[in-house]
């Protein structure tokens, strides 16, 4: 947590106290999120301003990065999936009574794409119904060649 924030404080070569004065935001509170006790995603967005422009970076540069889809549900042929990510972006569903997790193998994470990561949840689970049909098939098959040998 505030991995990006303390880089930036590392890169700038102030001490805590020095961004304390220049921004303006209360030693302790600058203390508290290097210290990783306060997370710099929950303070309010004048302290965020203040201790970037400190620091001379862009306010993105210096939050947390933050998982958009993590938690995010969609529908796709009747079965509900959610979004997670786990060193990559995953969906979740169930699908005749077991919990299915594919990993997409990437890191989905632009806020205004959510369309286009629900089309890849589709096809994902589109993939995964055809192939453990096909899969059953092949099993039925290789089954009935058995019997008849």
């Amino acid at each position: 947590m505030n991995e990006n924030y303390n880089q930036a404080l590392e890169r700038s070569g102030l001490s805590m106290y020095a961004v304390s004065r220049m921004s303006g935001v209360p030693y302790t509170t600058v203390n508290e999120i290097h210290n990783k006790k306060i997370d710099i995603n929950q303070c309010a967005s004048a302290t965020l301003f203040r201790l970037a422009s400190a620091l001379g970076a862009e306010p993105g540069a210096v939050i947390n990065p933050i998982r958009y889809l993590d938690g995010t549900t969609g529908r796709c042929r009747g079965i509900t999936y959610t979004w997670s990510y786990d060193n990559g972006s995953r969906i979740t569903f169930q699908y005749e009574g077991e919990e299915v997790t594919l990993n997409t193998g990437k890191d989905y994470n632009v806020p205004g794409r959510t369309r286009f990561y629900n089309d890849i949840a589709e096809w994902m689970i589109q993939d995964y119904i055809e192939e453990k049909k096909w899969q059953e098939e092949a099993d039925r098959q290789e089954e009935a060649e058995r019997f008849f040998e």
